[in-house]
C-alpha cells in the first residue's frame, strides 16, 4: 500500500503541485462544493421525509400537495446541482489527463527510452499503459477521492441525525441492565463492518485478476495491430492459418481471464447483492421498537429509515467501489512498473563525447542481455571520409552503427562522435502517417517549398510522385522497398547531416542505382562522413577506408582497399 501511495504521488505531483496547479484545485473545491450542496439537500429532503408521511398519515391534504410542491423544488435544485457537479469532474479529468499523458510521453520518448524499452522487453504494452491506463488512473483516482469527501461530509451529517433520533434505548441481558445511547448509529456501523470485512476476503483475488485481464487485452489488440501493419508479408507467406491460431491463443488469454473474473464477481455478488437487499429493511427493523412504544410516529420511522440509508451508505463506500479500487490499484501496478522501466533507461549515461571526428577507443559492443559482440575494438573516421564496415552476418555491424549513432547503450570503453548531426538510414526505413510532403520532410516540419521537395523527389527518382505532395496515402503500404529506400536518401539531402551512417541502405536498389544514390550524396553532401555497413561489392569503389570487422580476438583492424 505504501508503495503505491508513493506512486500515486509520483503520478500526482506534477499536475497537482505545479506551478499552474491553482486553476486545478479551484475547480476540485467547486466540485467539491457542489457536492456539499447535494448533501445539504438530502438533509432537507430528510427533515422533508417526516414531515410527508406525518401529513399522509394524518390524510391532511393540504399540506401533502404543499410538500409534493416543495419537493419538486428540491428535485430540480437538484438535478442542476448533479449535473454540474459531473461537468466539472470531467473538466477536471480530461486536464489532469492531458497532463500525464504528456508528462509520460515526454519520458517515455527522452533519451530514445521508448527504443530501449523495446530492446529489453521488461514492459509489455506501452501504448496500452499510455492510453487506458492513465484515462482509468485518472478517472478512478478523481472519482473516488471525491466520492470519498463527498461520502464523509455526507456520514457526518447524518449521523448526526440519527444519533438524535435514537434516543436512549435500556435492555436487560445477563441480569443485567444495559443502556445505550445513539443504538442505531451502532446497528449501522456494525453491520457494515461486517459486509466490508466479508467483502474484502471474498473480493481480494480480483486485484490479480484485472490486471491480468489489462495485459490480456493489450496482447490481444498489439496482435491485431501487427497483422494489419505486417499484412502484404502474411499475404505473401500465405500464413493466415498460423496467424489465426496465434489470434486465437491471445483471445484464448482474455477469455480464460474473463471466465476467472466471472467466477470471482459472481461470488462477490452473491454476498454484496443480498447484502444491499437487506439493508433496505434493517432500519425499520432496528427502529420498530421506537415506532412500537409510540415515541416516533410514521413519519419519524421513514425519517429513521432515510437517515439509516444515508449513514449505512456512507459507510458502505468500500464495498460499493470495492470492484473499482480493485481496477484502479491494477493500473497503478502498471503505471508503476512503466515508469520506472522508463526511469531506468533514463540513466543509461551519456553514450558519447564529441570531438572533430569519430574516434573508437577499446570498445566492446553487447546485446541488451550483456552477451558481447565487438571486443576492443580502436580505429577512427576522419571527418569528411567515406567508410565501410565488413564482416560475418550476425558479428554486430549494425548493433556497431547504433553504437557509434548514439543510441544503443550497451558498451563499454570509450568513443567520441563527430560534432554536427547525426542521421542513420536503416535497410527499413520508417515511413510514417500524412501526406508525402510529412513523410518526406520527417523529422522537421513540412516544408511549404514544393519546388524544392520536387526537385529532391526528382534527383532520388521518385519523380512520378512529384505531384502527389499532398496526398494523404498509406505511403507504407504504396511505395515498395526500393522506393522507401529512395525516399530516405532523398531526406538525407533535406536533412544535411554530417555523418551518415547507412545501414544496408541500399539492400533493395540495383547496382547501378545503388551507386546513384552514392554518387547523389557525394555532389549534394560533399563534406558529410559516411560509415555504411553492406553486402554490395559493386559500390565498394565510393570507401576509402575499408574496416574488417572479422579479426583476431575481436580487436578490429582498418584496411584499405584497393583500387
Amino acid at each position: 500500500m505504501k508503495k503505491k501511495l508513493a506512486t500515486v504521488w509520483q503520478l500526482s505531483q506534477a499536475f497537482w503541485g505545479g506551478k499552474q496547479s491553482w486553476s486545478a484545485w479551484l475547480i476540485l473545491a467547486v466540485i467539491l462544493s457542489l457536492g456539499g450542496s447535494i448533501v445539504w439537500l438530502n438533509v432537507l429532503i430528510n427533515d422533508w421525509s417526516k414531515s410527508f408521511y406525518d401529513a399522509l398519515g394524518e390524510f391532511d391534504g393540504s399540506k401533502v400537495y404543499s410538500l409534493v410542491k416543495e419537493y419538486c423544488v428540491f428535485i430540480l435544485i437538484y438535478i442542476g446541482v448533479f449535473v454540474y457537479q459531473d461537468w466539472f469532474t470531467r473538466l477536471l479529468i480530461i486536464r489532469w489527463r492531458k497532463s500525464l499523458t504528456a508528462q509520460l510521453v515526454d519520458s517515455w520518448l527522452a533519451k530514445q527510452a521508448y527504443y530501449h524499452m523495446s530492446l529489453t522487453g521488461k514492459v509489455d504494452n506501452p501504448d496500452q499503459r499510455i492510453a487506458e491506463d492513465i484515462n482509468f488512473f485518472v478517472d478512478k483516482t478523481i472519482s473516488l477521492l471525491v466520492s470519498f469527501l463527498i461520502t464523509s461530509a455526507q456520514l457526518f451529517s447524518f449521523v448526526w441525525i440519527l444519533w438524535k433520533l435514537s434516543g436512549v434505548q435500556t435492555f436487560t441481558l445477563f441480569g443485567q441492565e444495559w443502556v445505550i445511547k445513539g443504538y442505531l448509529v451502532w446497528v449501522a456501523l456494525l453491520y457494515t463492518l461486517v459486509g466490508s470485512l466479508v467483502t474484502h476476503l471474498i473480493g481480494k483475488k480480483l486485484h490479480g485478476l484485472n490486471y491480468q485481464k489489462q495485459r490480456a487485452e493489450a496482447d490481444f489488440r498489439a496482435a491485431l495491430l501487427r497483422k494489419h501493419d505486417n499484412a502484404e508479408q502474411i499475404a505473401l507467406y500465405q500464413g493466415e492459418s498460423w496467424e489465426k491460431q496465434h489470434l486465437n491463443r491471445a483471445f484464448g488469454a482474455i477469455v480464460q481471464n474473463w471466465r476467472a473474473l466471472m467466477n470471482g464477481e459472481r461470488n462477490l455478488g452473491f454476498f454484496t447483492t443480498g447484502y444491499t437487499r437487506i439493508s433496505l429493511i434493517v432500519p425499520v427493523f432496528a427502529a420498530l421498537p421506537l415506532f412500537m412504544a409510540k415515541t416516533i410516529t410514521l413519519g419519524g420511522l421513514m425519517q429513521v429509515r432515510s437517515a439509516f440509508g444515508q449513514v449505512h451508505g456512507a459507510l458502505s463506500w468500500f464495498i460499493r467501489v470495492y470492484k473499482a479500487l480493485v481496477e484502479l490499484s491494477a493500473s497503478i501496478s502498471r503505471l508503476e512498473q512503466f515508469s520506472q522501466a522508463i526511469a531506468e533507461c533514463q540513466n543509461n549515461r551519456d553514450l558519447s563525447v564529441s570531438g572533430e571526428m569519430t574516434q573508437v577507443d577499446k570498445l566492446t559492443v553487447a546485446t541488451p542481455q550483456g552477451k558481447a559482440l565487438l571486443s576492443d575494438m580502436q580505429f577512427g573516421f576522419p571527418a569528411g571520409s567515406w567508410s565501410k564496415l565488413s564482416g560475418r552476418s550476425g558479428i554486430g555491424k549494425s548493433t556497431l552503427l547504433r553504437t557509434l549513432s548514439g543510441v544503443w547503450p550497451w558498451f563499454e570503453g570509450h568513443w567520441q562522435s563527430q560534432q554536427g548531426k547525426s542521421l542513420l538510414l536503416p535497410q527499413r526505413a520508417y515511413i510514417g502517417q500524412g501526406t508525402l510532403r510529412d513523410v518526406l520532410c520527417y523529422p522537421q516540419p513540412a516544408d511549404p517549398d514544393s519546388e524544392k521537395l520536387v526537385r529532391y523527389l526528382s534527383k532520388t527518382g521518385l519523380g512520378e510522385w512529384s505531384g502527389a505532395l499532398d496526398k494523404r496515402l498509406n505511403w507504407e503500404q504504396v511505395l515498395s522497398g526500393g522506393q522507401k529506400q529512395r525516399l530516405a536518401f532523398a531526406r538525407a539531402l533535406l536533412l544535411k547531416p554530417d555523418i551518415l551512417w547507412l545501414d544496408e541502405a541500399t539492400s533493395n536498389l540495383d547496382a547501378q542505382s545503388a551507386r546513384e544514390m552514392l554518387q547523389l550524396l557525394k555532389t549534394w553532401l560533399p563534406d558529410c562522413t559516411v560509415v555504411a555497413v553492406t553486402h554490395q561489392t559493386e559500390i565498394d569503389e565510393h570507401f576509402g577506408q575499408h574496416l574488417n570487422l572479422d579479426s583476431v580476438a575481436g580487436v578490429s583492424r582498418a584496411e584499405k582497399m584497393s583500387g
